[in-house]
């Protein structure tokens, strides 16, 4: 009962710390001695962004510091089936004295998984990332101008609102834009972890702004065979 108290204790921590877009890493050891045989069970918890994610075989999950924790899914697994690449989850990994290990995987509410469905995953899992840059220059009535625009679609790494967002966007680079300039926010507050499509402006007067909008991958029609 110890054990279990403890668990419990460790994991609702985690889960909490990842509601205020905290990532957690906890390891601890618990000894069982009295009544019946002694015993030695290793608990590992990681709250974070999962990285990479192979149903039955293997998960990654970004903690702390942006370290990656690894885990082998080929023993006795316990999985929410909202887990998808780019949304925050925790894992409990534990191991007993006898050898015996268990892997439980669940989502994160409060994050960007809490209110969606199995297929709204899917579609993030697989939604594309991208980044461009371009220049717009407009010569003809009134005086010259040159816009310069820039582009990303990816996951939200950091926010912290009026000051700065962080966007991971293709080959696991990040993009940062400063948020002390005109902002125009579209849909809910934003979160670590959530999907967005960030816009960056900055024309030849000096002028900028930046505009963040929820991004979700347009579906793909399937056609029926006759």
């Amino acid at each position: 009962m110890k054990y279990i108290r403890e668990a419990a204790v460790v994991l609702a921590m985690g889960v909490a710390a990842a509601a205020l877009g905290q990532t957690t890493h906890t390891e601890s050891t618990t000894k069982h001695t009295g009544a019946g045989p002694n015993t030695k069970s290793k608990m590992e918890t990681v709250t974070g962004m999962v990285k990479s994610y192979d149903a039955g075989k293997k998960i990654v999950v970004t903690g702390p510091n942006d370290k990656d924790y690894s885990f082998d899914l080929d023993d006795a697994v316990t999985t929410d089936p909202g887990v998808a690449v780019g949304q925050k989850a925790t894992v409990k990994y534990t191991k007993d004295t006898a050898g015996n290990k268990a892997v439980s995987i669940s989502g994160v509410k409060g994050g960007a998984m809490g209110s969606m469905d199995h297929s709204a995953h899917a579609a993030s899992a697989a939604a594309p990332t991208m980044h461009s840059e371009s220049t717009t220059k407009h010569t003809g009535p009134g005086p010259n101008t040159k816009v310069k625009t820039e582009t990303v679609i990816g996951t939200v790494k950091t926010y912290e609102a009026g000051k700065k967002i962080t966007v991971t966007g293709p080959k696991s680079k990040d993009y940062s834009f400063d948020l002390d300039e005109t902002v125009t926010m579209s849909g809910s507050a934003v979160n670590a972890g959530d999907r967005v499509k960030v816009t960056y402006t900055k024309g030849d007067n000096g002028e900028k702004a930046v505009s963040i909008a929820p991004y979700t991958a347009k579906k793909v029609k399937v056609k029926k065979a006759a």
